[in-house]
């Protein structure tokens, strides 16, 4: 007969064998696997870009209006799926995502980052092709080279603003005499034209020989036309639909007049 004391011990080392048997299964809880360090950055932008410098390039760093030159490959974050990739792809910095642009002006010629770009400063909820909509990206890139612009030109401060209104709200100011005729709603403008910022003078746009129906145009335009003779060239500041428009001025040129083509 076995004592008490040798039952109880007996059943101390058997019960817990026995309610582990006994004992419903429990799944275990598969441990959150961390990231490939491939699709991970360390540092982490107040815009929400996040960066590793793999390798430190040397030299100035290029800006939002500079083009540059990249080796680059590009992933997916939830799955490190490629979904693009480039050897000495050539681009402005302007040109790219958010936080493609913002990575790219961290970095000096010869240096490698990885870039991880959360959607909002990529593709946000419309995705695109491959990437699929509020996807966070992953870059490896390499800056090869890159050059920046020749400055844009800059009207003198003389010549930004207009001295007289029309009763449409337009701005305008001769610049030259012409001797020709005024062009009407059936000819065709051949002009030269340079638009520019009427705060700062730079130049955004510039264009020669342009050929322009009046009948086509906007009426303002088409107003500012049918001022000027044949070989005048007169400077005219747009007016403003909204407070918030920025200030477009125009200094144009009439060449000469055809008559318009058929619109039919």
């Amino acid at each position: 007969m076995i004592s008490p004391l040798k039952r109880a011990a007996i059943v101390a080392a058997l019960t817990p064998a026995l309610l582990l048997q006994m004992a419903p299964a429990q799944a275990a809880t598969p441990a959150a696997k961390a990231k490939p360090q491939v699709l991970t950055c360390k540092v982490t932008t107040p815009e929400g870009l996040s960066y590793t410098i793999i390798k430190a390039g040397k030299g100035e760093r290029p800006n939002a209006e500079s083009k540059v030159t990249v080796n680059y490959k590009g992933m997916l974050t939830a799955d490190g799926s490629e979904f693009d990739s480039g050897k000495d792809a050539q681009f402005p910095v302007g040109g790219v995502i958010p936080g493609f642009a913002q990575g790219l002006q961290l970095m000096q010629p010869g240096g490698s980052y990885r870039l991880c770009i959360p959607s909002k400063l990529g593709y946000g909820e419309a995705g695109t092709g491959p990437i699929p909509a509020n996807a966070d990206l992953v870059f490896e890139v390499e800056l090869l080279s890159f050059n920046n612009p020749p400055p844009k030109p800059v009207i003198p401060v003389a010549e930004r603003t207009c001295s007289q209104t029309t009763a449409s709200g337009l701005g305008f100011d001769p610049v030259s005499a012409g001797t020709g005729r005024k062009p009407t709603d059936a000819d065709m403008a051949l002009v030269d034209f340079t638009v520019f910022d009427g705060k700062t003078g730079i130049v955004q746009q510039k264009r020669e020989w342009e050929k322009i129906p009046l009948s086509q145009t906007s009426p303002v335009f088409s107003e500012s036309l049918k001022m000027m003779q044949t070989g005048s060239t007169y400077r005219f500041c747009m007016p403003k639909t909204a407070p918030t428009d920025p200030d477009s001025n125009i200094i144009v040129t009439l060449l000469d007049l055809r008559p318009a083509p058929s619109t039919e």
